[in-house]
């Protein structure tokens, strides 16, 4: 029988069985239930007895697998939630918050009124909503100086990506008076919130932004880049050689691309870490202000999105009912923007193939995998993957500067894209 104990190997504590037999047969120290009241009595579990005992047991597993959790909340790659932010704090590393959508609606008046925004009225401001209950407020305090139409911006009231749909945000939660009517006849400069950064991506972040400085200064350069909120995928390719070589990248130089981020913050990062006269291949320049009153032009790219088809065919193993073709596509979709959180658990590893980071190629074996795992009465076929619609294979490579871009509506599950 193991004890509960912390051992070279980590935390070891009892199962139920185990805390059952030790409370009826008692332990070298302490006697059990047949050794104070004798081997005849009724231990079943429908005895009273017997009712006691699972109880106690269960207080006990129920005791030890709080212990559990807080051992393993001292592990960065284990721990979860809160418990999980402030292991990544040590290393410095955050969670990236979660942001609003923000989407302009056209308010029509018949009267001169001052509409209050949440600059200075955060508790009450102006606010409309949509059919499905999702609720905008208006963001900076309008006086309409008379009768009109006039197009203002909304934020939603709820973090994460609230997705306006033209003509639907047409009720005006607070009525007032001179407020005539409301809608947005288009989604034109919307700009749809994210989700906040969940468990899983966050362990993977921090454990790519602590790579040490002995590996070289291009993990250093990597880490210091992945560590800026906002870049979801970076990456540093680096020619030694003395000639151009077959990325473009010019002799002793490298080329440095990132998906997200400030701008300022990732030309910091690169002249922070970059070794002394190493060339920068990149569109994009940021000049940065030195100590001596000189500037430095560093240089880095953005990826270009690459269209991402996928294709294949779903039956049902076993039973005549069909798999459901609009859960499968949006788990899909969440494990692609690494939002994945569903109630079936699903290896880190297999996730982490399925969140494309810039240069990766998109292998069918991977969305089989996922699939399976999500949905394992789920039979598939015919996969494959392409970024032109035609010609799907099961492994798509990408140029190194190139980001794979997969959206809903193009997942064709038995030959029909989703709406």
């Amino acid at each position: 029988m193991p004890a509960n104990a912390v051992t070279f190997t980590g935390l070891t504590t009892q199962t139920l069985p185990e805390i059952i037999d030790e409370i009826k047969n008692g332990t070298a120290d302490y006697p059990g239930m047949y050794q104070i009241y004798g081997p005849t009595i009724n231990v079943e579990p429908n005895s009273p007895d017997g009712q006691m005992i699972n109880i106690v047991a269960q207080a006990k597993l129920d005791m030890l697998e709080f212990v559990q959790q807080v051992f393993t909340g001292f592990d960065p790659d284990q721990a979860v939630g809160v418990v999980l932010d402030q292991r990544c704090a040590i290393n410095g590393v955050f969670r990236q918050a979660g942001t609003y959508t923000y989407t302009n609606v056209s308010v029509v008046t018949s009267q001169s009124l001052t509409l209050p925004g949440l600059d200075t009225a955060p508790n009450a401001p102006f606010t409309v909503s949509d059919a499905a209950g999702n609720r905008y407020f208006l963001v900076v305090t309008y006086p309409t100086g008379g009768a009109g139409t006039f197009s203002l911006q909304f934020r939603a009231e709820n973090l994460g990506p609230v997705t306006p749909v033209a003509n639907t945000i047409t009720i005006i939660s607070t009525l007032t008076l001179g407020v005539t009517s409301v809608n947005n006849p288009t989604t034109a400069g919307t700009e749809v919130g994210t989700n906040e950064e969940s468990d899983y991506a966050l362990r993977i972040r921090r454990s790519r932004s602590v790579a040490l400085g002995s590996q070289g200064w291009v993990s250093g350069l990597y880490s210091a880049i992945l560590d800026i909120v906002g870049v979801s995928s970076a990456l540093v390719l680096e020619n030694i050689g003395s000639t151009t070589d077959s990325n473009g990248i010019p002799g002793h130089s490298i080329w440095v691309l990132v998906d997200g981020g400030n701008v300022d913050l990732i030309g910091e990062a690169i002249y922070n870490k970059r070794n002394a006269g190493c060339g920068m291949k990149g569109t994009i320049t940021v000049t940065i202000n030195q100590i001596d009153g000189t500037t430095f032009d560093v240089k880095f790219d953005r990826p270009v999105a690459e269209t991402l088809w996928v294709s294949f065919n779903t039956a049902a193993i076993t039973g005549s009912t069909a798999p459901d073709d609009t859960y499968i596509r949006n788990q899909l979709i969440a494990a692609f923007s690494g939002t994945y959180s569903g109630i079936v658990p699903v290896s880190s590893t297999l996730l982490e193939q399925l969140n494309y980071k810039i240069g990766q190629s998109a292998s069918t074996s991977a969305i089989v995998a996922f699939i399976n795992a999500i949905s394992p009465n789920t039979a598939v076929s015919s996969e494959g993957v392409s970024n032109t619609n035609s010609s799907y294979v099961s492994l798509k490579t990408l140029a190194a500067n190139k980001l794979w871009s997969p959206d809903y509506t193009r997942i064709k599950i038995n030959g029909v894209v989703g709406p």
